[in-house]
């Protein structure tokens, strides 16, 4: 039962983030986030928010934005969501770079050179 709440306070998450993201964040640096996944973990006291770089590269090491910005950002939207949503405790959150695309672009590689 805890999952289900969990999975609707992340889907809630990716979207009151992402509203934030593109209307009260002014860094040019951080334009360009795109949240694609909110996980939560059961007691709601973590979120992670993967995100990938819009218009850059799907690699890790060349999206990578530094974690110093991440830290300061997370801090921001959370004091923003404590103010948006009605929860009694906003969980944590912590950025994390989404790999399952360039994961996904590994593996349609490697099929391809196996035809």
């Amino acid at each position: 039962m805890s999952s289900n709440r969990s999975e609707k306070i992340a889907d809630l998450l990716k979207r009151e983030v992402s509203l934030i993201l593109s209307k009260e964040v002014k860094d040019p640096r951080l334009q360009n986030i795109n949240i694609t996944a909110v996980k939560v973990t059961d007691d709601i006291g973590i979120a992670y928010l993967y995100y990938t770089v819009i218009g850059k590269s799907i690699k890790k090491s060349d999206s990578k934005i530094e974690s110093s910005i991440l830290l300061k950002l997370s801090g921001m939207i959370r004091s923003k969501l404590s103010k948006i949503i009605e929860i009694r405790r906003v969980p944590k959150i912590i950025f994390k770079f989404d790999e399952s695309i360039e994961y996904s672009e590994n593996i349609e590689k490697l099929l391809n050179n196996l035809k």
